[in-house]
């Protein structure tokens, strides 16, 4: 009985439900849609996904319903709503695409929209011809404004290929350089946030030419070599600004805003929205034979009302963007200007976009001990291996983002990492070459052998760093440590982590084809060495059901909780069977294990070498950290100049990835010291040594 009601309930009321849920996703499809910019969270992403997906697919599913089964008489008001299913194909001018992929899909689209426009122009020719003249002139406005806002989608779509950004935005300026200020240096001190992003407006030909791999002739005059003593926290900004500029171009509708016509073009869609509800109202006061369905009547006015609000809402985004902003801002004459006045001034008045373009600081950290260390067996991580998704499971819940301490936060991380990056872009070193250099100090300091790195694939070079950094800290690291050692300390901890996490979690972010073999090798050969363990503690194996999907959703066992005993057991039990003991072995239970094996022994010996060298008189544990963060501050340049540029891409639609700023600030700054853009770094001179 139950489920006959329910039939006849859609049956009857399907058209109604489907054209409301369309219309809800176009809410949260505006809400949400910019979150991305600034938030990794796995919770709005999948949400969003969600609303992406079925936002279009309710639509052209409801809109082929309606070409079938309109309907008639009292219900003639159900075929009014064909065109509304147009406009919300268009979607808000924050999210035109979800992923990079989705814009090079751009033809599929225009192939759905020739589709559904034949479909919506026949449920109005059908059923709307003989229902009144009002009412089918307001359909003509919701269909034609329905079809402009489609239009302006698939042609973002099309503009948002990496390949196809070509020329700078300046709004169809024949001269590139108009609105730059070309005098003094790029950043100041002091400068505020408006004044930074006006400046990545400015230069985001620059980021264009650095995701197309272009060589561009310098725009600057040798002055702004200042830009490497200028402030840390400015320069950070202003590379996160850019790549947020980056992200409108590839995920929203900005780029057609860009030109005269896009700009007109995209009034269309509110005043035939307006118009619509006018005539709608005209017809719903004129008298008639029959009277349309109350419900029916509802709803209509649901869509004009909020199609008009969520039109409002737009144009007030696009009126208060930067982009209009930096158009007024480029503009030349006194009309303009006082334009730009009133435009900046609503824009302090509302507090504007500017601090939601800034990155906000996620930076992922996965440890490989933590994760060995860790008993995996219990109920959740079962269930995981029975269901196939062990790999997923250990990613997410071992793997955190990196937490600000007492010691270290974002920031001064950034000012490490840029520290280091400044000795290294300006040398333009070749990575093999700087490792090569790191070790060659090492070995100074020590006749131990060390590692042949040259010839080491990468995602083994990470494990072995990644294994010396982490025994090196932990066998070292004593309670009386001054700050600066402390903050230098955690320094290499975050970066060994995050680097980790690219591998793990990120493997795209790599460059080369990832195939995790070396990594669960060593992960395999550990877990074989940590079965021997006497003490091994063994995992709660409480059924409760309520912990268990609380713990399934939420707990997590990150990095940051790495203060666990078990993983302290690992790393003496490590260290125990092989410090000194170059021909020591564990029984090894396979092929597999055992090439993990080699893998974790070259990184405890790769850590000896760390240790000697502050047994040197004029070395100090300072010295030896220092070393190790430049080394991975090194490996993140050529991890970030070495993948493809739509990875880069990719991650911006996830809150941005710390390597991607680091890439794009470094190789921001050859362009404005050397004046072009070389695709590849040089190969090391002689004075490099020096």
């Amino acid at each position: 009985m139950a489920s006959g009601g329910l039939v006849r309930l859609w049956n009857e009321w399907a058209m109604q439900i489907m054209v409301i849920v369309s219309f809800l996703l176009q809410i949260l499809l505006l809400a949400l849609g910019g979150t991305r910019r600034h938030s990794s969270s796995s919770v709005v992403r999948l949400t969003l996904w969600l609303c992406y997906l079925m936002a279009d697919s309710t639509a052209i599913y409801s809109l082929g319903h309606l070409s079938v089964a309109a309907g008639s008489g009292k219900h003639q008001l159900v075929a009014f709503w064909a065109p509304f299913l147009l406009l919300h194909l268009g979607g808000p001018d924050n999210i035109t695409a979800f992923s990079l992929e989705d814009n090079k899909l751009w033809l599929r689209h225009l192939q759905t929209l020739v589709l559904q426009v034949l479909g919506a122009a026949y449920v109005v020719y059908k059923y709307m011809v003989g229902g009144g003249t009002w009412l089918l002139l307001a359909s003509i406005s919701i269909f034609v404004a329905g079809l402009v806002k489609y239009g302006e989608r698939i042609w973002a779509l099309r503009c948002g290929n990496i390949s196809n950004i070509r020329i700078r935005p300046n709004n169809g300026q024949s001269d590139p350089e108009a609105g730059r200020d070309d005098a003094g240096p790029l950043l100041l001190q002091n400068m505020s946030d408006q004044d930074i992003l006006v400046q990545a407006h400015s230069h985001f030909d620059v980021c264009v030419g650095i995701f197309n791999n272009a060589p561009q002739a310098r725009q600057h005059g040798p002055t702004n070599g200042n830009a490497y003593r200028q402030p840390q926290v400015i320069q950070y900004k202003f590379a996160e600004m850019v790549l947020s500029l980056l992200y409108d171009i590839l995920y929203t509708k900005a780029s057609v805003l860009l030109t005269w016509h896009g700009i007109c073009i995209h009034f269309i869609p509110p005043l035939g929205t307006a118009t619509a509800l006018l005539l709608f109202q005209i017809n719903i006061m004129a008298p008639r034979e029959i009277a349309y369905d109350r419900v029916d009547v509802i709803i209509s006015y649901v869509l004009l009302v909020g199609a008009m609000v969520l039109d409002i809402i737009s144009l007030c985004r696009i009126v208060l963007s930067c982009w209009t902003f930096f158009f007024l801002n480029s503009r030349p004459g006194r009309g303009w200007w006082w334009l730009l006045q009133v435009v900046s001034s609503l824009r302090q008045l509302v507090q504007c976009e500017t601090s939601k373009r800034l990155w906000k600081g996620s930076i992922g950290q996965h440890d490989l001990f933590h994760l060995c260390a860790h008993h995996r067996e219990g109920i959740r991580g079962r269930l995981a291996m029975k269901m196939g998704f062990q790999d997923s499971w250990n990613k997410m819940h071992f793997s955190e983002t990196f937490l600000p301490t007492g010691f270290l936060n974002v920031e001064d991380l950034k000012e490490i990492v840029l520290g280091w990056l400044d000795w290294y872009s300006q040398r333009h070193l070749d990575y093999n070459y700087r490792d090569s250099y790191i070790l060659q100090t090492l070995k100074n300091c020590t006749e131990q052998t060390d590692p042949d790195m040259s010839q080491i694939e990468m995602e083994e070079r990470i494990l072995v760093w990644h294994i010396a950094t982490t025994v090196y800290i932990w066998k070292t690291k004593a309670e009386d440590e001054d700050k600066l050692v402390q903050k230098m300390t955690e320094a290499a901890n975050v970066l060994s982590n995050y680097m980790m996490f690219l591998l793990v979690v990120k493997p795209d972010m790599l460059p080369g084809f990832t195939t995790h073999n070396p990594y669960k090798a060593a992960c395999n050969f550990m877990d074989n060495l940590w079965s021997t363990n006497p003490v091994m503690v063994s995992a709660s194996t409480s059924w409760n059901p309520c912990q268990i999907i609380k713990g399934w959703l939420f707990q997590h066992e990150g990095p940051n909780g790495s203060s666990i005993p078990e993983r302290e057991k690992l790393l003496q039990m490590l260290v125990s069977e092989y410090t000194h003991q170059p021909t020591k072995r564990v029984e090894i239970l396979d092929e597999f294990s055992e090439r993990g094996q080699e893998t974790v022994y070259k990184g405890l010996k790769l850590a000896e070498q760390m240790e000697m060298v502050e047994d040197d008189e004029f070395a100090t544990r300072h010295d030896t950290l220092d070393l190790i963060v430049s080394m991975w501050v090194g490996l993140m340049w050529h991890v970030g100049e070495h993948i493809s540029r739509d990875s880069h891409a990719k991650e911006l639609s996830n809150g941005g990835e710390f390597i991607t700023i680091l890439w794009l600030l470094a190789r921001y700054r050859d362009h404005m010291l050397f004046g072009t853009i070389p695709p590849h770094p040089r190969p090391p001179s002689s004075s490099d040594s020096d």
